[in-house]
Order: C-alpha cells, then structure tokens, then sequence
C-alpha cells in the first residue's frame, strides 16, 4: 500500500514503477520467451502491445547506464554495492613505480601462472593432472582479478554468494579458494617458493610475484602511455589495443561485474582513439581508420569513435565513408532512442563538403 500511495503522488511528476511478478492494484502482464504480452490479471485502460523488446542483463546495464549519464551528464557509477574497480594505479602489493623504471613489457614473463580475463577467462599453461577449476573459483579469479589489492572473506562472500547463511557463504569461500590454489598450482610454476593465491592481512589477493593477469598488464600499459612519448608511446597503445580486443569475462554475467566491465570498455576506448591520433599525425590515415572501425565493433555506441573515424576517412579523401559512419552512429543510437550530437551532423557534412570543393 505505501508503493501504491507513492506512486499515485508521483504520477503528476511522470514517475512510475514496472515490477516483476504480480500487482494487485493494476494490470498485470505475462511476457513470453519470445517477448509475446498478454494480459495475466486486471484491465488496461491503453492498448496493450502484442509483443515487447527484450534484453540480456548485459544489454540491459549497459542501455539503463548510457540513459543515466546522458540525463545527468554524470559519469558511469556502479550497479552494485560499492566495490572498487581495478585502479590505473600499481596495488599495494606493487613497488611504487620509479621514474627511470622500464615501461611494463606488453608480453608476459614465462614461468609464471597465467590468468586471462579479457575475453573467455581462463588459467593457461596447465601441466599437471588435478581436479578441474569449478565455476565459483573462476568467479573468484575474475573477482580478485579486479581487485588486485585482495578482499575479505567476508567481502568476496558478499559478491558470491549472497543470499547464502554467513556461516555457509565462509565455507563456501574456503572451499572455492582452495579449489583456485589446487588449480594455480598445477600451471608451469609448480614448485615456486610462494603461493599464486595469498592471505595477507586478513585479505585474499593474487600474488603479482607468480601470476600474471591480463588485465593487471592493460592497467599498466595505460597507465605508461600517459607519460611515454614517440615510439615508445605508440608501442604501448599498441599492446593496450591489442589487449582489450574482448570485452571483460567475455560470456559471464556475474552480478557484480559490469561497473569493472566497463572500467575495461573504457580503458580500451581510449587507447584506440589516441593510438589512431597517433597514426594520423604520422601520416597514416589509413592505419588510423582500420584501427577505429574496430573500436567501433566493441563500442559500437561511443560517438567519439565515429567522429575520430570521420577525421581519418577525411584524410584518406573517402566523403562516402564519412556518411556511412554518420548513418551507422544513427542507427546505433537508435537502439537507445537517441540521435548524434548536432556537432557530430555538422562534422560529417562539414566535411564532406569540403571533399567536394577540392
């Protein structure tokens, strides 16, 4: 009743609610697996649409997200309790980098355990016979993964199990850690002095001395980006690209994880558009527009990609191109029932008529 009464206050404000399961102070409607509607209980007084649109969880997010930063013009925040994303910062666990160190190399030291989670997470280089890495354990390296400076057990049962008895969800955790050790331990490192998966501080975390995680080196190869300079630069935005060609836990849908999946979209949105700034300043158009119609596959809504697209099919002399790109952005956005920005539009038509004139 108090949902009722609220919802009645606000109807003059244009607030309203859509709940799953039953209402009985409404209509209630049945949505098939196809997105088919019918009315399941009380009487709509609107015509009611024979077939509704569906989204995957993923799709969801990242649809309700884009909306919230487009009304607020606020950045991205989590859709999950607070929990941190992965920092562009070393851990605790890391030395404090130097000035005068060596940029991190963007190909992995042999002989240490290889965790993946751009893309399909996995563990690489397994060499022993052992029991398979269970499901939660996988989460569990995803999760640590995104935590490089550990977590509790109370924490990671927070995010794994959480509708579990804190008595059950502790021993869960145990049982998973243990599980990932087993599995760490079986990788081309057998034998190493110190564990892959450590206690420290009352804290699991991934040891950076035995494990090396894909994500940890996309963190830093940005991170040494932002003070390289030449060569040296466009190597290392290179390797970033390279890196983050698959979106985070590719074909997971943990709860917890889309604010960290995110964090990784971005970290590798921006070192294609600066890679591609690069290129077109080398006089490699060409380079620099192959680079960003791939961006555009993974971030196919991020309107700076298309504008920085549009520049670079500009230096190539390509005005077919630059429409494509504006009608490709228009049909995309679409999909979140909006249009390009007017600076955008008068972008490609700007350029286009001066293709025209040369």
């Amino acid at each position: 009743m108090r949902t009722k009464v609220a919802l009645s206050v606000g109807e003059g404000l244009n607030v309203s609610a859509l709940m799953i399961g039953g209402w009985e102070h409404g209509i209630t409607v049945d949505v098939g697996i196809g997105g088919q509607t019918r009315i399941f209980s009380g009487q709509s007084t609107t015509p009611m649409p024979t077939r509704l649109a569906l989204l995957d969880q993923a799709a969801a997010l990242q649809f309700l997200t884009a909306l919230r930063e487009a009304h607020t013009g606020e950045p991205p925040v989590g859709v999950v309790a607070p929990a941190a994303v992965v920092p562009l910062h070393a851990s605790r666990t890391q030395v404090a980098a130097e000035e005068n160190r060596s940029p991190v190399p963007a190909v992995v030291e042999p002989g240490r355990a290889q965790l993946r989670v751009l893309g399909q997470p996995c563990i690489e280089g397994i060499v022993a016979d052992g029991r398979p890495l269970r499901a939660k354990a996988l989460e569990l390296a995803v999760y640590l993964a995104v935590h490089p400076d550990g977590a509790t057990t109370r924490e990671v049962a927070e995010y794994l199990y959480p509708d579990a008895r804190l008595s059950q969800a502790d021993q869960r955790v145990h049982t998973i850690v243990s599980n990932l050790r087993h599995v760490l331990g079986r990788t081309g490192t057998v034998g190493a002095k110190r564990g892959h998966l450590i206690k420290s501080g009352g804290r699991y975390q991934l040891d950076p001395a035995t494990v090396d995680v894909d994500v940890w080196t996309l963190r830093d190869l940005m991170r040494d980006a932002t003070t390289a300079a030449g060569e040296r630069r466009r190597e290392l935005l290179l390797a970033a690209c390279d890196l983050s060609s698959a979106p985070l836990a590719l074909g997971q849908h943990y709860d917890w994880l889309e604010p960290h999946r995110e964090t990784v979209r971005r970290w590798g949105t921006e070192a294609h558009l600066a890679l591609a700034d690069a290129l077109v300043t080398s006089g490699e158009p060409q380079s620099a527009s192959d680079l960003l119609d791939k961006a555009i596959l993974l971030d196919c809504y991020n309107e700076a990609l298309y504008v920085e697209a549009m520049r670079a099919r500009y230096s190539l002399g390509d005005a077919d191109g630059i429409g494509i790109l504006l009608r490709l952005l228009s049909k995309a956005l679409t999909d979140l029932d909006a249009d390009p920005k007017d600076t955008t539009i008068a972008l490609a038509n700007g350029l286009r008529s001066r293709l025209a004139t040369r």
